[in-house]
């Protein structure tokens, strides 16, 4: 089976198609996003950490695979495109866009009454002028997508599979995308609210997400964990961690997730952190990344609370740095408001590293057996409540560590991950 993974946000597809070929599978990998998470160099070369999170990630020995279909030149942010050219190949491309927009009226129907909005002749202008930048990079897109047996799209490029995909069978994966994306009232929202539903299935990775899921009424959903490799996110001795206890640090938290105060808590989780500081944890230390929309905030508020000798701050660090972060962490802090997780909780679980965040139970008994064991906390008050109980009784640290790995071992491997990705393409390419 030839199985090709198109879009690459947070190197998911890279991920997919990597643990794929572990056993077997000819797949492949579309890496067209130009965010440093988003190249495989971020998850796999040894690199320091960058500054600029649109560079080119080069430096090391560290080659991609020859099964990494890159993009011909380096262009994020459309530098190298002509405007003439483009609206010239628009122009003789509109016949097309419109009978597509002829055919898909009808399909688009049922998301007419659930979204309130209508399909437009625009939304296939912009998509087309969309796919267009994609095959100046990658070729046609129907020629390449014909030359595998099952075409998995990420985040919103199943909306190239709606123009090119010639209406063959196609692998939706939905990464927080079908969060709030399909019921924006514009072209990619509302294209790709009829991709999803056109899927011959949705892989959804966020529990949570089921209710938009329920919203949009699609029938072709399935669960599927994201991409954690636990043979190489494990506990071990870590570098920094020796760093820091040669400076007399006692108590080291970690957060990786970005500085958005609405998605992440961010302010919650720094209020928190500033109790423990008060409350006679004075060599606690909290280490934080330099990204994010609300940096500027975030550094304000550390300010106002007095705690800037008790924060380091440090760049993004690339996957094979983050291990030995999560390595040295006594708590991993997540994210505090939506009351699920992505990748980094698995990631520090599989690490050995207690995890505190916003968990809802309830959120995850559809898909997971068991619960992980992670440490509920939404207010500063419950985050600084737990970091008291958790810095003061290292056998707890231990014993939530120890639970969270072989949680992921059992719920969250990568041959579980796997095995039912190989269980869909099997369902799409032989339906009963």
């Amino acid at each position: 089976m030839r199985v090709l993974h198109v879009g690459n946000v947070a190197n998911n597809g890279y991920l997919n198609a990597k643990l794929q070929r572990r056993v077997g599978v000819a797949a492949d990998a579309v890496c067209d996003e130009w965010h440093m998470i988003s190249q495989p160099e971020w998850e796999d070369a040894p690199l320091e950490p960058v500054e600029d999170p649109l560079a080119p990630l080069i430096g090391t020995e560290w080659k991609r695979p020859d099964w990494v279909l890159s993009p011909r030149t380096w262009d994020p942010r459309g530098e190298h495109e002509s405007y003439l050219r483009e609206r010239v190949r628009l122009a003789i491309d509109a016949p097309a866009l419109l009978a597509d927009y002829l055919r898909m009226r009808q399909p688009y129907g049922p998301l007419r009454r659930i979204l309130g909005h209508d399909l437009r002749v625009a939304d296939l202008l912009r998509a087309g002028a969309w796919l267009n930048r994609f095959e100046g990079q990658f070729g046609r897109a129907r020629e390449l997508f014909g030359r595998y047996d099952i075409v998995q799209a990420y985040g919103i490029h199943p909306i190239l599979l709606l123009l090119a995909g010639r209406g063959r069978p196609f692998v939706a994966f939905e990464h927080g995308t079908l969060r709030e994306l399909p019921f924006e009232d514009d072209w990619y929202g509302r294209l790709l609210s009829l991709a999803y539903r056109t899927a011959s299935k949705l892989i959804i990775t966020n529990p949570d997400v089921v209710a938009s899921a329920r919203r949009l009424e699609l029938e072709n959903t399935v669960f599927i964990p994201h991409p954690v490799d636990e043979e190489k996110y494990r506990p071990g001795p870590s570098e920094l961690r020796a760093e820091l206890d040669a400076e007399g640090w006692d108590f080291v938290l970690v957060a990786p997730s970005r500085h958005d105060w609405d998605i992440k808590g961010t302010d919650r989780m720094l209020r928190g952190f500033a109790e423990l500081v008060r409350s006679g944890r004075s060599r606690a230390l909290l280490l934080l990344f330099e990204w994010g929309l609300e940096l500027d905030r975030s550094r304000a508020l550390i300010r106002e609370l007095g705690i800037e000798e008790n924060v380091r701050w440090s760049f993004p660090l690339p996957k094979l740095r983050l291990i030995d972060a999560y390595r040295a962490a006594d708590v991993v802090l997540d994210q505090f408001l939506i009351g699920t997780f992505g990748a980094v909780a698995p990631e520090a679980m599989a690490c050995g590293a207690p995890v505190v965040m916003a968990f809802e139970p309830e959120l995850h008994a559809w898909c997971f057996p068991e619960p992980p064991p992670l440490v509920d906390a939404r207010t500063a008050e419950d985050i600084h409540r737990v970091l008291m109980r958790l810095a003061a009784d290292p056998a707890e640290r231990r014993e939530l560590g120890a639970r969270g790995r072989e949680w992921v071992e059992r719920h969250h491997g990568w041959r579980l991950v796997v095995d039912r990705h190989l269980a869909v393409y099997e369902a799409v390419t032989n339906p009963r």
